[in-house]
Parts: structure tokens; C-alpha cells; sequence
């Protein structure tokens, strides 16, 4: 239990640094990146816990390493789709709305 609540505070810790480094966070919402990067961590903890690997001890600790990278990985993957793809329709919206 301790290793699910340790993955889950990291990732959600790194996803709010990766939101604060990013220079172009007033895209996106404060929530967006951690909650991708608890979901992405989250995730990769479930399939390790049903992986036969992690039940011994060479291998426990992959258990909570491996949700903390893969947390803040896909927050940084995330926020580097979501900019290019919304900025351009966030400036056309902006236009129209100004042009009224």
C-alpha cells in the first residue's frame, strides 16, 4: 500500500513541475499535467503488479522507480502535444472573438 501512495504523490509532484517549468502553461489548466502524469504512473504500477518479475526481491523495487519515471514522461509528452496543437486554434478563436 505504502508503494502505490509513493508512486501517486511522485507523479503528481513531478507533473506539477513539469506545469511550472513549461513556459507556455497559460495554454493548458494547472490540473492537466499532473492528472496525465498520476494516470500514466498509476498505470504503470497496475501493470507491474501483475507482472511475475517484481515478485522477488531483486526486482521489488521497479514497483515504485518505474512509476516515477513514467509519470513525469508522459506529462512532458503531453504538454509538448497539447501546444501545438491548441495554440494555433486558441489564436484563431482569440482573432475571431476580438474581430466582433
Amino acid at each position: 500500500m505504502g508503494e502505490v501512495l509513493l508512486a501517486a504523490a511522485a507523479t503528481a509532484a513531478a507533473g506539477f513541475i513539469v506545469w511550472g517549468s513549461d513556459p507556455r502553461r497559460s495554454t493548458y489548466g494547472i490540473l492537466l499535467l499532473p492528472g496525465i502524469s498520476l494516470a500514466a504512473g498509476l498505470a504503470v504500477w497496475i501493470i507491474l503488479q501483475f507482472t511475475p518479475a517484481v515478485t522477488s526481491a531483486a526486482f521489488s523495487w521497479l514497483t515504485w522507480a518505474l512509476p516515477v519515471l513514467a509519470g513525469p514522461a508522459a506529462a512532458v509528452a503531453a504538454a509538448l502535444l497539447t501546444v501545438s496543437r491548441r495554440l494555433p486554434r486558441d489564436n484563431a478563436e482569440r482573432a475571431r472573438i476580438l474581430k466582433l
